[in-house]
């Protein structure tokens, strides 16, 4: 139970288009981030420089269906007026979803248990306007059995380097991936990747080398052969950051993959986007 002397923590949920934002996280003055909006409004609303923590950092052009951040403030507000003032204040490429006051051993980064990314390819001939900002048109024709092969070498805890961008500032380089599975539904095809944490670049890059094997030019044991060598000159391209959504957050130990994995591609729900 919260002291009542104590700051009140919230945490909100959040989705985001972010094709004109140079990430999430703040950077650089001038450059407008979702952060920066966020912690803009919240500051007209309260007068405070509330310090936003965001469960994980999305690169510039790198959007969200739920992601998750917590705040203090220095005394409680109305949820519900304040969620629709903050609406208000932040531009339309930003919504927030749900607010709701959380216990202050709730961090939405260190309490976080999943991360699951999506990124979608538009595999037909032709571009697609409603995709654009949302996908990647790629109209080659990809094999999407080869494809699955080469996911299926990167279940488990490994060392991660060569799909980590060369000189980031984060030593970390083990991670649990839990779940990987490409997809296809008409000409739009699904790639979906879950893991205890991403490094930087991860996913773009782990996509980037499978559309290379898609395509022909590696058999899929080639994924393999990458990830032993540890080395980011050894995979292929980094995915253009279009594609890619942060699907969900997880906070429950407890929580059942499987469900995943009977999901439709095209299914809306969020089953990770819940704290427990």
């Amino acid at each position: 139970m919260r002291k009542n002397n104590e700051n009140p923590r919230y945490a909100l949920t959040i989705e985001y288009l972010g094709t004109g934002f140079c990430g999430s996280q703040v950077q650089a003055e001038g450059c407008i981030t979702v952060q920066s909006e966020i912690e803009r409004a919240i500051g007209i609303l309260t007068g405070e420089r509330a310090k936003t923590v965001f469960c994980g950092r999305t690169d510039s052009g790198v959007h969200a269906k739920c992601q998750f951040l917590h705040f203090d403030l220095a005394h409680k507000v109305e949820i519900k007026r304040f969620t629709h003032s903050l609406n208000a204040l932040i531009p339309d490429e930003i919504s927030v979803k749900q607010m709701k006051p959380v216990d202050k051993t709730f961090h939405s980064q260190k309490s976080a248990r999943y991360r699951w990314y999506r990124y979608i390819i538009n595999n037909k001939q032709s571009r697609s306007v409603l995709l654009k900002n949302i996908s990647a048109h790629i109209p080659e024709k990809l094999d999407l059995q080869k494809m699955q092969k080469a996911l299926d070498y990167l279940i488990g805890y490994h060392d991660f380097t060569s799909f980590k961008k060369t000189n980031s500032d984060n030593p970390a380089k083990e991670c649990s991936l839990l779940y990987a599975r490409c997809r296809k539904i008409s000409d739009i095809i699904y790639i979906d990747l879950i893991a205890n944490r991403f490094l930087y670049n991860m996913v773009r890059i782990i996509v980037g080398t499978l559309t290379e094997i898609g395509r022909g030019s590696y058999e899929a044991e080639k994924m393999l052969e990458i990830l032993q060598a540890k080395d980011r000159k050894a995979a292929g391209p980094t995915a253009d950051p279009g594609g890619l959504t942060l699907m969900g957050v997880g906070y429950d130990e407890k929580y059942n993959l499987n469900e995943l994995m009977r999901m439709e591609a095209t299914n809306e729900q969020n089953l990770l986007c819940k704290a427990s």
